[in-house]
């Protein structure tokens, strides 16, 4: 994990906000000494930057801007990268083969010549880059500049030092003997090598770091020579700049498509979810211009995460939608070995929860009023289920879901059975799945004779189209229900149309002393403790906890009395 300040860094001598970051201690000693370059994104008040951070015990520096929100953006960007590279070195080498080797060094081509290929300079210049990078790749000198990922080496003074100043430059380098010594090749390329293998989370062994570097070196003199001639004022189009392969993994191919549908196979989530996340999926390939599951980098996560921003998602959505959804996709594919890194750790939106936002309850007025007028409907899902979610506490989605043989007595006690549906359908967590005694009230309703009325099968939805459909049924009646809530007033955006029974429960709750955990059992919420795993309560505890609820009666709503109760069935046959 990276421990991170709570501010940014700031410099007494400097107005620039400041990154810092403890590098985390399993991976501090191998990575001290690397050079982490970091895309900083643009923002409305700054222009896009390249930055590059030498390690240590921390990861230190400047974010190049006045503008807090955009350091904030900045940071994150760092984030990302720094969480990439430590995955990286707690992965361990890879095993590249030769056309790996080769295509990354090609990324190191066309970066140079990105970075130069508009505005190479003069021809002296280049002739000097070729000179050190050669003597650097045969060992003929003892050390060099390095070449930076963004701008140019200061080659003039070092050129002529170790070289001298007399005679063509080709010859005062063919004067100096070949060696074995590779440090000045280490110097020389070395940061474009951290540059390269940090796009791709990946670390090598020290032999297959050396080969890396020599085929570096060798597409950076390709490079120096395109960029002599361009100097020149040739602008043709470099040859060379076709040998080198595009970089793919042992995974290559495998789109997000791809991944996501193995994902979904596996995990089988429930089908709001898969609408939900495919979107997200879709959504990032767009962004990226390309489906290469491989390809993705942390970077593209941290734009596609800021893009989310700027269009006004908040922070929660984006967190809990948009990466987890990829954080999950990720993880799945390289615990798979169909990627090597995943990209989304650690890649998050800074959330602070504003006064003013948080879910509430209904009232007891509102919920006198709301039952009233569910009371007058002959639509099911409109009739029980707001009188089931007030007197259960249960969600909308497990009760939409309820099939009339899982409403049945247990110990004398009539209860609902809630559990996924048979026919496809799923709950949020393991947990949700238990049985609820029903309220008195819900039985002098009428419910149990509505239920003996449906036969088998499904209470508030017709048949569903089965396993494989991407939504079950059931999430249209539950959005259906919301809709008609709203329509008849209540509308208070801090008062989800179903949910707020769910908070008004647990509040009516604490209002009579139950006790949290018989609450939480009721309910469907995680036991907070481990010891809370190995609690378990009988129907008849349960159903004195649920009847001791109680349910508030509007006598007088709009201006009329509610529909009488029907009168409690006098025998309720058992359910198998």
């Amino acid at each position: 994990m990276i421990l991170t300040m709570k501010r940014h860094a700031v410099r007494h001598d400097s107005g620039l906000h400041q990154v810092k970051i403890r590098i985390p201690a399993d991976v501090v000693e191998r990575a001290r000494g690397r050079v982490l370059t970091v895309t900083l994104p643009a923002s409305a008040a700054e222009p896009e930057c390249v930055v590059s951070y030498k390690l240590g015990e921390f990861c230190k520096g400047s974010l190049r801007t006045r503008d807090a929100r955009t350091a904030d953006l900045r940071r994150h960007a760092v984030v990302a990268a720094l969480a990439g590279l430590c995955d990286a070195i707690r992965r361990g080498p890879a095993v590249l083969s030769q056309r790996q080797i080769v295509a990354l060094s090609g990324e190191t081509y066309r970066l140079l010549m990105a970075e130069h290929g508009d505005n190479p300079g003069s021809e002296t210049e280049w002739a000097q880059f070729k000179a050190l990078t050669r003597a650097a790749l045969e060992g003929r000198i003892p050390g060099a500049p390095a070449i930076p990922e963004r701008g140019r080496s200061d080659d003039a003074v070092i050129t002529e030092l170790l070289f001298g100043a007399e005679g063509e430059l080709t010859d005062r380098v063919n004067a100096l003997p070949v060696t074995e010594d590779m440090r000045a090749l280490e110097q020389r390329v070395g940061r474009l090598a951290y540059w390269v293998l940090a796009r791709h989370g990946i670390e090598v062994e020290d032999a297959q770091r050396l080969a890396l570097l020599r085929e570096i070196a060798r597409a950076a003199l390709d490079a120096g020579w395109a960029l002599k001639r361009a100097a020149g004022g040739d602008f043709a189009p470099d040859p060379k700049a076709q040998r080198f392969p595009a970089f793919e993994t042992r995974a290559a191919g495998v789109s997000l498509s791809d991944l996501f549908d193995r994902w979904q196979k596996e995990t089988k989530p429930a089908g709001s979810t898969v609408t939900t996340w495919r979107g997200i999926v879709r959504d990032l390939a767009k962004a990226c211009g390309h489906e290469d599951a491989a390809r993705i980098t942390a970077e593209d996560i941290v734009r596609f995460k800021d893009s989310r921003v700027a269009l006004g998602r908040t922070a929660k959505t984006i967190n809990d939608s948009d990466l987890a959804c990829l954080r999950a996709l990720f993880r799945y594919g390289l615990a798979n070995k169909l990627i090597t890194a995943n990209p989304a750790e650690g890649v998050k939106v800074s959330a602070k929860k504003r006064a003013g936002t948080g879910k509430l309850p209904y009232e007891d007025a509102e919920i006198a009023r709301l039952l009233a007028l569910c009371a007058r409907e002959e639509h099911p899902a409109r009739r029980w289920i707001p009188l089931l979610l007030a007197t259960s506490g249960a969600r909308v989605g497990e009760v939409s879901q309820l099939w009339a043989e899982r409403v049945r007595e247990i110990d004398g006690v009539p209860c609902m059975e809630l559990r996924p549906a048979e026919d496809g359908g799923s709950f949020k967590t393991e947990g949700s799945e238990r049985i609820v005694p029903l309220h008195p009230a819900v039985i002098e309703a009428g419910f149990l004779r509505f239920v003996d009325g449906k036969g088998r099968g499904p209470l508030f939805y017709g048949r569903s189209r089965g396993k494989g459909s991407a939504r079950h049924v059931s999430k249209g009646v539950g959005n259906h229900l919301a809709d008609w809530i709203r329509t008849q007033g209540f509308d208070n955006p801090r008062k989800p149309p179903s949910h707020a029974l769910r908070h008004a429960f647990k509040s009516a709750a604490v209002r009579v002393g139950m006790l949290d955990s018989v609450a939480d059992a009721i309910q469907g919420h995680a036991p907070k403790t481990e010891a809370g795993t190995y609690r378990h309560f009988d129907m008849k505890t349960l159903a004195k906890a649920v009847a001791s609820i109680p349910i508030p009666i509007l006598r007088d709503a709009d201006g009329g009395m509610p529909a009488e109760p029907v009168p409690r069935t006098e025998e309720r046959r058992s359910r198998p």
